[in-house]
């Protein structure tokens, strides 16, 4: 699937697919609902057999986006991510998925780099595009608060254990860049 992208000066929002089986493009596939505005230099991730995630670009009028859309490929149709920040724009990045249907962006601009070459991103932004498991939640939750169940950590069953304590060197080796390199790493929840 591709959506979008610049043809001369404008930028397009429609969607294509390429056929694996025949090797061919397919038209444009007509798509249901609102939908996002034209773009280039965006990136659009598969996050499930039946999902895309759509971030940021540049779009028609030049403005730097920070928005995060859904394409479902069965139906055909986008659904806005409205938990997403709209302070973080983002053109020339790259992503790719991570755990649990989390998309991980690195790098990019945040300013058009043909007219201005002070955007440059250093960053990863964790963009989570479905719920957490429950399993999950538990985890970092023990983890964030270690120190105070600490006393009772040997009471998890060993795989749980070992999933705890990774959580926990993750949690602490995280804040102590944050606070000594400055280094942002922001989690989108």
């Amino acid at each position: 699937f591709v959506f979008g992208g610049r043809v001369k000066q404008t930028r397009m929002n429609d969607v294509h697919y390429f056929d694996l089986n025949t090797m061919t493009w397919n038209g444009e596939i007509r798509t249901n609902g609102e939908k996002p505005c034209g773009r280039s230099w965006h990136t659009f991730t598969p996050t499930t057999n039946v999902q895309i995630f759509l971030y940021g670009g540049l779009s028609a009028d030049g403005e730097p986006l920070s928005d995060g859309w859904i394409f479902c490929t069965k139906r055909n149709e986008w659904k806005q991510l409205k938990h997403l920040p709209r302070n973080i724009p983002r053109l020339w990045h790259t992503a790719c998925l991570g755990n649990e249907s989390e998309v991980m962006i690195f790098g990019g601009s945040k300013e058009d780099l043909h007219f201005l070459d002070t955007g440059h991103c250093n960053d990863l932004l964790t963009i989570q595009t479905q719920p957490f498991s429950l399993s999950r939640i538990s985890i970092n939750y023990i983890a964030k608060n270690a120190t105070v169940l600490q006393h009772y950590l040997h009471w998890l069953p060993q795989k749980l254990l070992q999933q705890v304590l990774k959580k926990i060197t993750f949690w602490t080796v995280f804040n102590k860049r944050q606070n000594s390199d400055g280094l942002r790493t922001q989690e989108l929840e």
